[in-house]
């Protein structure tokens, strides 16, 4: 995974192993803090070419691994899209560091501020790009729409799932992990992607028996 969120880690991990079952039994799935590789760098104009650009990061580093990476973020239409692309680091501290989950939901409520629930419709995205050995490259896309909630609420998830309401009126961060899963936007993308991973793992798999 080319990631060093240790949250989005924890969340791809859950994702992939519930996905591909038995096919899953034998992998060693490890993240971006493993290899030692730094996968923070988005520079891309899209989301896809972010992820594209960190998998083939860590693609470099260990030609025989697949290499799943994403790229995510928060768009609120009454901020003309924003975050969006910058959804991790749009508000930095005195410093110039980003702010944590809790300091960006804070610094995204005060700008809507006095907003009505008509104007605080948003979406969640993600894109995900698979980079099998080889080089066969396979995206993703998810998205999740609801609105952002006048205040921060829920214990689960991270990044903005405290204040992005869902449809049925509860926040991400409020569902259970298998719920999230399959209704949020890296849930989706994920999947998207799995069945050419199950594809690979197969052939590797006669690979190694023919072998």
């Amino acid at each position: 995974m080319a990631t060093t969120n240790p949250n989005k880690a924890a969340e791809i991990r859950r994702l992939m192993l519930a996905a591909l079952g038995e096919a899953a039994a034998d992998l060693c799935v490890v993240d971006a803090r493993d290899l030692h590789l730094d996968a923070t760098l988005e520079d891309c104009a899209t989301y896809a070419g972010n992820a594209e650009k960190k998998a083939r990061l860590v693609a470099a580093a260990d030609p025989a691994a697949a290499v799943l990476a994403d790229d995510s973020g928060l768009e609120v239409v009454a901020l003309g899209g924003a975050p969006g692309l910058l959804s991790a680091r749009w508000v930095t501290d005195p410093g110039g560091r980003p702010l944590d989950g809790p300091g960006l939901n804070a610094a995204l409520l005060r700008r809507m501020e006095g907003l009505p629930p008509g104007d605080r419709r948003a979406r969640m995205v993600c894109a995900v790009a698979l980079l099998l050995p080889g080089g066969r490259l396979v995206q993703g896309w998810g998205e999740v729409h609801g609105v952002i909630a006048p205040d921060c609420r829920g214990t689960g998830g991270f990044g903005y799932d405290a204040v992005f309401l869902l449809s049925d009126g509860r926040r991400l961060s409020e569902v259970a992990p298998g719920i999230k899963d399959r209704l949020g936007h890296r849930g989706q993308a994920v999947g998207a992607v799995v069945p050419e991973l199950r594809r690979w793992l197969r052939s590797e798999e006669v690979g190694i028996r023919s072998g």
